[in-house]
């Protein structure tokens, strides 16, 4: 389903920029193939991705706690931090393959469109005083290098790695799905209005626009967003971010070590 909306924004927004005769730079950057991972990067390291995320800890650990078959888990390994290890990385490894498909499905489909639809510049009406016809040119092309794209990639799974904690804590504190989705995607909702207050640059949106350093003029319309900083430290958001997260995960640990984990009934 993501990926699904994912194409339908892309697919919109091409044919949008190339009938008006202008497109977005993110947009007709994805017929290369490094950028189109990047932009899938993106997707997921914003709101699409990150509730996609709280969807599956839900419905994987939330679900686990709340029908009582966690405690039955914990009969066979009673060691809770290998099992909270391996629902990380099952989610990381689902994110990960996530982006590379959303990815290559991206670039084959802007492959298509810049063939089948190509971008024909607006033309604009001659003006009272002359008879010269005035054209727009396509807008520059926002390319990406692989080494851009790989570190785009990472800095999304270090995202991901928050609110899977983040997800995970409340699924441990509340044994229930909808508190994992409460605790997951919570936060990130709740504070977004504060993005245009003096308390911006201590908030995760923040910390995570600047680590993915976001393309302002895409923001909003394909990657559902803030608008980025003027000036992206990528080193103090990724920093900030993995430390929240190595918080989150420890402390989502603990709480699923806690005999509450064990049920009679099992």
């Amino acid at each position: 389903m993501g990926t699904a909306v994912t194409l339908g924004l892309v697919v919109r927004l091409w044919t949008a920029g190339a009938s008006y005769g202008v497109l977005d730079p993110s947009v007709s950057a994805l017929t290369s193939l490094p950028a189109a991972l990047r932009a899938a990067a993106w997707q997921s390291g914003t709101l699409l991705g990150l509730l996609l995320t709280a969807v599956v800890i839900a419905t994987g650990l939330g679900q686990s706690l709340e029908g009582g078959t966690w405690g039955a888990l914990r009969l066979f390994e009673n060691r809770v931090g290998v099992l909270w290890a391996r629902k990380i990385g099952a989610a990381l490894a689902l994110s990960l393959a996530g982006q590379v498909v959303t990815g290559v499905l991206v670039w084959l489909t802007t492959s298509a469109l810049a063939r089948t639809w190509p971008v024909r510049p607006r033309t604009i009406p001659p003006g009272f005083g002359g008879s010269t016809v005035q054209t727009v040119p396509p807008l520059p092309v926002e390319s990406a290098t692989w080494s851009q794209a790989v570190g785009t990639i990472a800095g999304a799974l270090l995202i991901q790695l928050l609110f899977i904690s983040l997800a995970g804590l409340g699924a441990a504190l509340l044994r229930s799905v909808i508190g994992t989705l409460a605790l997951g995607i919570g936060p990130l909702l709740v504070t977004a209005p504060l993005v245009l207050l003096p308390a911006a640059p201590f908030l995760p949106h923040r910390w995570i626009a600047d680590l993915l350093d976001l393309p302002s003029e895409a923001q909003y319309q394909l990657y559902f967003w803030n608008q980025a900083p003027t000036d992206p430290s990528p080193l103090t958001g990724g920093l900030a971010l993995a430390g929240v997260a190595a918080l989150a995960a420890v402390a989502a640990w603990a709480a699923l070590r806690s005999e509450r984990a064990l049920r009679p009934v099992d």
